[in-house]
């Protein structure tokens, strides 16, 4: 087995069937017809990926087709889905490089990731124990590596809709700041938190 990198929140979205295309500068080797996914330890920027466990190992991915990008020179696209969970464990990767890994550098899980469109259909289904107790491993993982702001708002308040929404409200004032620098008037659009479905992987720990 072979490890990659793929960075947050791709990765998790990879994991909950969300994504089923990956980009890349390059090919896999002939002989890769899977990988071991780990998570960045650098999450894309602008991208929200509170919560999201970085650095760790995820799941083991398989590669059922890889064609050159029609949309960016020199890319491919990597149409991937999801084979198994493994149990979280840290691993720091250079990234664009398969890195060999053994048998015993990770732990399958025999529990199956859920599918989006059928958590979509159902989102108030509850996990299996199993998943559940999985789910709750990483975000636990993922909430201590969030900038301490985010931290103290889960730790006072326990809401996750509390974390969003502070996120959302600081790329708001990020975004007219940006505005205001360049010399184009503040915006007020009547910001408001939209009620969008939650396509994380998060615990039922949530207060709200």
């Amino acid at each position: 087995m072979k490890a990659l990198v793929v960075p947050q929140p791709i990765a998790n979205d990879v994991m909950l069937g969300q994504q089923a295309l990956l980009a890349f500068p390059y090919e896999p080797a002939a002989d890769v017809a899977e990988f071991l996914m780990v998570s960045g330890d650098e999450p894309l920027p602008d991208e929200y990926t509170l919560g999201l466990a970085l650095g760790y190992q995820l799941g083991v991915v398989t590669i059922n087709r890889v064609t050159p990008s029609t949309d960016v020179p020199g890319f491919f696209e990597w149409e991937v889905a999801p084979k198994m969970l493994v149990a979280p464990k840290a691993m720091h990767l250079e990234p664009d490089t398969f890195t060999p890994v053994a048998e015993t550098d990770y732990t399958p899980l025999e529990i199956e990731t859920i599918g989006l469109f059928a958590w979509l259909a159902e989102p108030h289904a509850a996990f299996s124990p199993a998943l559940q107790a999985h789910a709750d491993a990483l975000v636990a993982i993922g909430a201590q590596q969030m900038p301490a702001k985010y931290r103290e708002i889960l730790a006072q308040t326990g809401s996750w809709q509390e974390v969003d929404a502070a996120w959302e409200d600081a790329q708001f004032e990020h975004r007219n700041a940006h505005m205001l620098a360049h010399g184009i008037p503040e915006l007020d659009f009547g910001h408001q938190h939209a009620e969008l479905p939650k396509l994380n992987l998060k615990s039922q720990h949530d207060s709200e």
